[in-house]
């Protein structure tokens, strides 16, 4: 079968090293191996025209999407059925999962719900053999004016089964710039965390059990990519890298000579409240370069709100672990939370000022499908955007109403936690974008 998967993220604001949809190419991975033929696009990079040539000899088309870009995926919809109505379009992705019956009235011939490798296997090999679609795990399909759902396929424990993804589907020299060249990894999928603006979300995409790929496996991928692209630094995309402990990185740090990747550069994501001195004396023997936190507030009262599960004591406890060490730092912010006062914007400032980040990002709070924050808006009654995927979650404004602060507040605070990390990546964007939030865009 020749499959197009497409990620349809035209005109899309991205801050920092535009970044490969790693599940996509996961996909890619599973069905090549069965013997099925894959072109990838992303559109971020890639001209639509390059799909239209590639449905021409199509047999089915998968396209990821988040609700942020479902609209833009039920562009390339309309388009591929404009041009040959009979080919099969199957979407997934956290729109899919978390709308399903949306996604597919809008007209794609089934749903993948959940995680995907299997999946979109099998719906790839029902559409070969001429099978319906209806009634396959992890799917849903419509049937006349009703979706009928497959039985609930669960998630695969073992992540070693899974190939690499497949990385000759992209040209990685469209995804560099501005000399940061990281090339994106994942070593775990699952998070036994709450958090208000994620859960349950990632749930349904991931499970709340965290998964583990084995050391030696990322070791290898790792040094195969050195091999094929010439590159050793290194994002780590999951949240949960860090779970594994020393244990985790006592073998990384093994297979990693094995591997015969002896000096490789890396950048993850972690919890404060995961940091100790011997584990991350062993992350740096490792390679890390850099840990990216979630911050969010400088008020327990705003963290607590969030369910974060983490006090201020410990932010400052790892980011000063993290500067004896060398270790850099980013700092992730949220503002904008319903309960959130000026004082609390303020003890945010002042946090950020002790904690000295290398760097730092700021978010506003934003309700979206699956997330216990939407739920809590519409119990309050404070969205100020209706319909969920209008709002924008790289330059979102004033997705809340908020009663406690002003704007100017928020866009204050914003402003004060950059002037206090003079060297923040991406600096003058994140400043136009606290503009952005007084002006009322």
């Amino acid at each position: 079968m020749n499959v197009t998967l497409v990620y349809p993220r035209w005109d899309y604001p991205t801050f920092g090293q535009l970044q490969e949809p790693l599940g996509l190419l996961h996909i890619g991975a599973v069905l090549k191996a069965r013997g099925h033929q894959v072109e990838f696009f992303d559109l971020a990079v890639d001209r639509i025209e390059r799909v239209d040539e590639s449905i021409a000899h199509a047999d089915l088309v998968g396209i990821s999407s988040s609700t942020v870009l479902f609209g833009r995926a039920a562009l390339v919809l309309r388009r591929v059925k404009e041009r040959r109505p009979d080919l099969p379009v199957i979407v997934g992705g956290p729109h899919a999962t978390l709308r399903t019956e949306d996604a597919v009235m809008r007209g794609f011939d089934a749903a993948v719900v959940g995680e995907g490798e299997y999946t979109m296997l099998d719906l790839v090999e029902a559409i070969e053999k001429g099978k319906p679609l209806h009634g396959i795990a992890g799917s849903a399909a419509r049937d006349g004016d009703r979706v009928v759902f497959g039985p609930d396929r669960g998630f695969e424990p073992d992540l070693d089964v899974f190939p690499d993804p497949d990385r000759t589907l992209v040209d990685y020299r469209k995804y560099f710039a501005d000399d940061i060249e990281y090339v994106g990894m994942m070593s775990s999928r699952g998070c036994p965390y709450n958090c208000l603006f994620c859960k349950p979300m990632l749930d349904k995409m991931h499970g709340m059990r965290v998964r583990r790929r084995s050391a030696r496996r990322v070791a290898r991928e790792m040094a195969n990519i050195a091999s094929s692209l010439g590159h050793t630094r290194f994002l780590f995309k999951d949240d949960t890298m860090v779970l594994g402990g020393s244990e985790f990185f006592v073998d990384f740090e093994r297979e990693l000579a094995v591997a015969g990747l002896p000096d490789p550069r890396w950048v993850c994501q972690a919890r404060v409240d995961q940091i100790t001195p011997p584990l991350l004396e062993q992350m740096k023997r490792c390679g890390v370069e850099a840990i990216a936190f979630g911050v969010e507030s400088g008020s327990q009262k705003v963290l607590d709100f969030f369910r974060k599960g983490i006090k201020i004591e410990q932010t400052i406890r790892t980011f000063d672990l993290c500067h004896e060490l060398g270790i850099g730092t980013l700092a992730f912010v949220m503002l904008g939370a319903p309960v959130e006062t000026r004082e609390d914007l303020e003890a945010t400032v002042r946090l950020i000022e002790r904690i000295r980040p290398d760097s730092l990002s700021f978010s506003i709070a934003t309700p979206g499908p699956g997330n216990s924050l939407h739920d809590y808006a519409v119990e309050q009654e404070i969205r100020n955007v209706e319909a969920i995927e209008e709002n924008d979650y790289q330059y979102n404004t004033r997705p809340l109403k908020l009663s406690l602060v002003s704007a100017a507040d928020v866009a204050w605070a914003a402003n004060a936690i950059l002037d206090a990390v003079p060297n923040a990546f991406y600096k003058d964007e994140m400043r136009a974008r606290a503009n952005r939030l007084a002006e009322g865009a």
